[in-house]
């Protein structure tokens, strides 16, 4: 018997070659699509943990306020990249009292005041946008409603390529929208 009639059991050196060069390429060509969506993901989070905080301070103006005074508010601070949240009946965002939620954006993301840009605006309701030096109080009614009218949060990439708004609707609808993809 032959050696070609019993069949081959293994790979020669040249089948192995040209597959592993497939790898490499597949890899190298696969790499640079990765690392824009994860940037992409990273600014989808930061907008989407945004919606949320908003939402929970719209939650508890809800449920803990039986006029229409603001009692929870978020606090935004663009140039510190930063914002805090009253996130109890007895949080004070001036006197620092009560349980205070503080969120520090990561550095590569975050507002356009952040990385010097004030195209497009940080933050902006109703007729307020945040001062370059300064800050901006987002608060809700007892229905949901925010009280300096509808608004919106912007969040980019260090360089610009990804941008995410954060919608507060004048009825207190919040939404993510993509800007730049």
């Amino acid at each position: 018997m032959d050696l070609h009639e019993k069949g081959r059991k293994a790979f020669t050196l040249i089948e192995l070659i040209i597959v592993f060069a497939i790898i490499v390429i597949l890899t190298g060509v696969a790499v640079p699509f990765t690392a824009e969506y994860i940037t992409e993901r990273h600014v989808y989070n930061t907008a989407a943990q945004i919606q949320q905080d908003l939402l929970l301070v719209q939650n508890l103006a809800i449920t803990h306020s039986s006029d229409n005074s603001a009692r929870f508010r978020i606090r935004f601070y663009p140039t510190q990249n930063r914002y805090v949240i009253e996130a109890s009946e007895d949080a004070n965002l001036v006197s620092g009292q009560g349980k205070l939620i503080k969120r520090q954006i990561t550095s590569t993301i975050g507002f356009p005041l952040f990385f010097n840009k004030n195209v497009p605006d940080s933050v902006v309701f109703g007729v307020k946008s945040c001062p370059p030096q300064g800050y901006l109080d987002v608060s809700f009614n007892n229905v949901g409603v925010p009280h300096t009218g509808g608004g919106h949060i912007n969040i980019i990439t260090q360089n610009g390529t990804k941008q995410a708004k954060v919608i507060v609707s004048i009825i207190g609808r919040v939404r993510i929208e993509w800007v730049k993809r």
